[in-house]
């Protein structure tokens, strides 16, 4: 897929996540063609972080910039900022030791 076709995919798919986590809000873009992300008077500004790489993302809530190398990433951020509900779960993965029959 093209990379400038991808942005209309992660703009729906934003959209289809606001549903999903069941939050009242909108996604468009600007004049730039920024995606803006507003929800309850909060407006998040996704761009590209490195222009031409397709998972790279800067997510500005106005206060902090933050980067996104994944879509899951871009969706984490964009969650936390516009979920106060929403908790993150980390799950690590790692070896147990062997166990002696």
């Amino acid at each position: 897929m093209p990379v400038a076709g991808l942005d209309e995919w992660v703009a729906r798919l934003l959209a289809e996540s606001l549903s999903a986590w069941r939050v009242a809000g909108a996604v468009r873009r600007d004049a730039r063609g920024a995606l803006l992300v507003m929800v309850a008077g909060k407006e998040l500004r996704i761009t590209r972080a490195a222009p031409g790489l397709p998972f790279r993302w800067m997510v500005d809530d106005g206060e902090r910039a933050r980067t996104a190398s994944s879509v899951t990433g871009l969706l984490r951020h964009v969650r936390t900022v516009v979920d106060p509900a929403y908790r993150q779960v980390r799950l690590r993965i790692a070896p147990l030791p062997l166990a002696l029959p």
